[in-house]
């Protein structure tokens, strides 16, 4: 795994080790996804071949909510959480670009020579599929090299990445996330998708039916919370994981209006969560959201789920019983 050096706002970059030539690319990367990895996969192997350093030029902000001030994007992943996937990625640094009007404003020349060239010693420059950047949107990638050779930077189309039953995009992750099928959205992003977030007070209702629950608070207003249902995930706190299980919805059994909840009953945990910081990783979905007609009904369907959830995430019989001990021992607990 290669090291990822952050650095924000560009101002603060040092060079990286003794390298002085870098090999490049561009891009927003919401999701860090299989697509965005295999670009920055031959990144790396340009610059493994040519004796440099592999770069992705990012930024913090999604650029159209500088160009669009109304514009409130939904997100993959935290700043955070893609500093860490680009990291993950193998990619030698990452630039983290802060996107300003007057950078909107400046020409893909003037981008590469002031930026890529100057200041970050970019030689080669590979361009992912669709990729534009400068203000001047109708540019082709024979222009892109026609600047390149201008001011000094190779530029190279990156292989379109293929799959055989997946279209991986941005995107197209979002969709699947809203719509809950968070196993086709994993095998897209390589990894189970994350929601972290800071547990609140609620209604203490999961504890009277047997199953007291964590409420979340995302982290970040931005980031995408999965379509309404009951899933199985794993709840990482304290470093510690534990199977869970979820509920995201209005809670129509209980007549709780039109706020909506992230609810999760952590198998194996009793105490007091409140305030602090849950890590959710989405595994797989259970069900829909649906309304019972009594709060008896609700508890039979908790029960299923619990185990639906326990064989999904490949508990056995005798941890079941065991997570249902944990369970009765809690019931007059906070999670």
């Amino acid at each position: 795994m290669g090291a990822a050096y952050i650095l924000n706002n560009c101002e603060a970059f040092t060079p990286i080790g003794a390298a002085s030539q870098r090999v490049a690319t561009i891009g927003f990367f919401d999701g860090v996804h299989t697509g965005h990895r295999y670009l920055l996969s031959q990144v790396e192997r340009l610059a493994r071949e040519n004796s440099m350093a592999g770069m992705a030029v990012t930024f913090e902000r999604h650029p159209r909510q500088v160009l669009q001030t109304d514009y409130c994007p939904v997100l993959l992943n935290t700043p955070e959480e893609k500093y860490r996937h680009l990291a993950e990625s193998g990619i030698d640094a990452c630039v983290m670009l802060d996107f300003t009007v007057q950078m909107a404003q400046l020409s893909a020349r003037d981008f590469m020579r002031l930026f890529l060239r100057e200041r970050y010693g970019v030689e080669k420059l590979v361009m992912g599929y669709d990729h534009r950047f400068g203000h001047e949107r109708h540019l082709s990638l024979a222009d892109y090299q026609a600047i390149g050779r201008e001011v000094g930077i190779e530029v190279v189309q990156a292989e379109a990445f293929q799959t055989a039953d997946l279209t991986v995009s941005s995107s197209a992750i979002r969709r699947l996330l809203q719509g809950g099928d968070v196993d086709r959205a994993n095998r897209c992003l390589g990894y189970a998708y994350e929601l972290a977030g800071t547990v609140v007070d609620g209604h203490h209702v999961g504890r009277d039916l047997g199953y007291p629950t964590a409420n979340l608070r995302p982290e970040n207003v931005l980031k995408l919370v999965p379509g309404r249902g009951v899933y199985a995930v794993e709840a990482v706190y304290d470093g510690k994981t534990y199977p869970a299980m979820l509920n995201i919805g209005f809670r129509p059994t209980l007549d709780n209006g039109a706020e909506s909840t992230i609810e999760a009953h952590l198998f194996g945990f009793s105490g007091n969560l409140y305030g602090e910081t849950l890590t959710l990783r989405f595994l797989h979905r259970v069900r829909d959201e649906q309304r019972f007609p009594s709060l008896d009904a609700l508890k039979r369907q908790l029960a299923e789920d619990a185990a639906t959830v326990c064989r999904m995430l490949g508990r056995g019989d005798s941890e079941l019983t065991n997570f249902v001990g944990h369970v009765i021992g809690a019931k007059n607990n906070e999670i």
